[in-house]
This record gives structure tokens, C-alpha cells and sequence, in this order.
């Protein structure tokens, strides 16, 4: 081939090609119109929302304290709203809810087809974390009200499955407080029975009273006593008559078998007192306690009773009004522009191929 090719001789190829150039092209341009505008619109619903703060769902605290609340989430509260979202739980769902096989025409009956299902479903449902730490949830759908109803089902369905969440959380934690309580019910039982067994053996009915009244009987004997003996000695000493003297000695004698008594009561009563008071103490603290953990058990039985958010909705979804796609000026141009640049390609090829002398390039030369 001896032809020198130059910018020419490329032009001068294409002007005597430019019929059939201009003919595939005005077909591929007539084509793709037609098969653009037979391509159904798609419509793209969506909403943007924060993860809230767990702590809404927290219950008032004990003892009148404030109760602090965080509006907003971290970004673990984001990841779980995410990861929420991609669920196979809340996409079955979806599919089920809006019987999405017969929307999208695909037969379910085998596994490929459930696989076909899921995928094309996957296509059209987005999940993005925007750069300002929100959660966006996107369907594309040919209808426009559907494609917003089946995002206003999702985000209610991972609020509904985040809130599920915490209650699972609190629901542990009502069993464990009552299973606590009854374990503490149970201990203040046992108290109760050692305490009245040790105070029937050691006859204590009040420990801090009877110690007191114990103390000041005890003082008030050997009070009394000193004064009677006193009183007697004076008595024998001043010679007064026998018959006062013993009523006086009566009343000491009976007033050291009061004492003897009153000491015994007291021995018994300090032999046993250190154990009753050890579980008294332990008993009125355990009530003090499981006052607290009832008290704590209401509350958290009261929260887990009241409705909370798990998210906030910074955009709520819409009916679209504008299309998604498709872009048919881009469609027509694209395929046009492509099919015009495959045209004159293939004319040069073709030209060149003629042009050949393939004996020449048999022989090597």
C-alpha cells in the first residue's frame, strides 16, 4: 500500500461515504428517540433523618435528680439506623408489604426468581450517610406515590425496630430488677425469722429502747438501794423499833432480788443484743434497698410503657414531580454522536481495506 494517509484524504473518504454515514446515523438517532420515549419515567422519593439519643428512652432518675436528656445521637446511634435500614428484616418487609414481585413482574415461584426480586429491589432502595452525620433513605420507583409510600414505610419501620431494640433492653432489665426484688423479699424474710427466733431467745423486744430502759432501771435499783441501806443503818443505829426496821430490811432484800433479777435480764440481754442489732442493721438496709429498686422498677416500667423516637426527620418524604431519569436528550445525543464516530471509522476501515494490495503484503513486501 503506497498511499500516504493524510487529514485530506480522510475527508475526501468521508465525503464520498457521506450518504451512508449520514443514513446509519439518522437511523440510530430515529431509533434511539423512538426506543427513549417507549423507556418508562422513574421517580425518586426520599427523607432525611438524625439518629435520636437512647437517653429520650431513659427513665427518670431516683431521688428528684434531673434527668439529662440528649436530643441527638452519636454516630453509633447513626450506624445502627443503618444498619437497621439495610436489613434483610426491613426489605422483606417492604417487598411483602407491597407485594413488590407483582409490581416489578418478577416470578417468585423459584429461588432465582426471589434472588431477581431482592436485586432489582436493592437497585432501586439507597441508603446514604450524608456529610452532615444524617441517615437518607431512597427509592426509585416508575410510580411516584409508591415510591413515597414505601419510603415512609421503611423509616417507620426502623423507627418501630430501633424502638424494638430498647425495649428488648429494658425488658432485661425489668426481669432482672424483679427477679432482685424477689431475691431481696427473700433475704428480708430470712432476716425476719432470725431476728424474731434471737429476740424470743434473749427476750429483746426493742433493741434501743430496752438497752435505755435497761440502763435507767438499773441505775434507779442501785439508787433506791443505797438510799434503803442508808436508811437502815441509820435506823439500827438510832435504836427506832424492830418492827420499822425489819419492814425496812424487808424492802432491801426485796429490792436486791429485783436487782439479781433485773441483772440477769441484762446478761441475757447483752449476750444477744450484738447479733439482733447486726441484723437488724442488715434488715433495714435491705428494705432501704429494695425500696429504692421497686421505686426503680416503676419508673423503668413506666418508660418502657410510653412511646419514644428513635429518629428525627429533618426532610419528610414527597410525592416526586420530576423525573429521575430517563435522560432521553442525552440518550439520543449519546447514541447519535456514537453511532456518527462508528460510521466514519468503519468507511475508513473499509477504504482502507480496498486500498490494499494484499499480494504485496503476502510476499512480505
Amino acid at each position: 500500500m503506497n498511499n500516504d494517509y493524510s487529514l485530506i484524504h480522510v475527508l475526501s473518504t468521508l465525503a464520498k461515504w457521506k450518504k451512508q454515514i449520514l443514513i446509519v446515523t439518522g437511523l440510530v438517532a430515529l431509533i434511539s428517540i423512538i426506543g427513549s420515549l417507549m423507556m418508562p419515567n422513574y421517580y425518586i422519593s426520599s427523607t432525611i433523618v438524625y439518629a435520636a439519643s437512647p437517653t429520650l428512652a431513659n427513665p427518670e432518675p431516683i431521688g428528684g435528680g434531673e434527668k439529662i436528656y440528649y436530643t441527638y445521637g452519636t454516630g453509633e446511634d447513626l450506624d445502627r439506623l443503618f444498619s437497621i435500614a439495610n436489613s434483610g428484616t426491613v426489605k422483606n418487609s417492604i417487598i411483602n408489604e407491597f407485594n413488590l414481585a407483582q409490581h416489578y413482574d418478577i416470578d417468585t415461584s423459584s429461588i432465582k426468581g426471589k434472588a431477581k426480586l431482592a436485586l432489582h429491589f436493592n437497585e432501586q432502595y439507597k441508603t446514604t450517610k450524608t456529610k452532615f452525620d444524617a441517615l437518607m433513605i431512597s427509592v426509585e420507583d416508575t410510580d411516584p406515590k409508591l415510591a413515597r409510600d414505601i419510603v415512609k414505610a421503611i423509616r417507620l419501620k426502623i423507627d418501630d425496630m430501633a424502638q424494638a431494640m430498647v425495649k428488648e433492653s429494658q425488658f432485661l432489665t425489668i426481669q432482672s430488677l424483679e427477679e432482685g426484688i424477689k431475691n431481696q423479699m427473700r433475704d428480708l424474710t430470712l432476716y425476719g425469722d432470725s431476728l424474731t427466733a434471737l429476740k424470743e431467745k434473749y427476750k429483746i423486744t426493742e433493741s434501743y429502747e430496752q438497752a435505755s430502759s435497761y440502763a435507767v432501771m438499773s441505775t434507779e435499783n442501785q439508787s433506791q438501794l443505797a438510799g434503803l441501806e442508808a436508811k437502815l443503818t441509820s435506823m439500827i443505829k438510832f435504836k427506832v423499833k424492830r418492827d420499822s426496821i425489819n419492814k425496812v430490811k424487808a424492802n432491801v432484800a426485796g429490792l436486791k432480788n429485783k436487782i439479781e433479777v433485773t441483772d440477769s435480764l441484762i446478761k441475757i440481754f447483752n449476750r444477744g443484743i450484738l447479733p439482733v442489732r447486726q441484723l437488724e442493721t442488715s434488715q433495714n438496709k435491705g428494705i432501704v434497698e429494695m425500696s429504692l429498686e421497686i421505686e426503680r422498677l416503676k419508673k423503668l416500667k413506666s418508660s418502657y410503657n410510653k412511646s419514644f423516637t428513635t429518629l428525627h426527620i429533618v426532610e419528610k418524604e414527597t410525592i416526586p414531580f420530576e423525573k429521575s431519569r430517563p435522560k432521553r436528550m442525552f440518550i439520543v445525543l449519546g447514541l447519535t454522536m456514537l453511532a456518527f464516530t462508528l460510521s466514519c471509522l468503519g468507511v475508513l476501515l473499509i477504504d482502507g481495506i480496498k486500498e490494499m494490495d494484499w499480494q504485496e503484503i503476502y510476499a512480505g513486501k
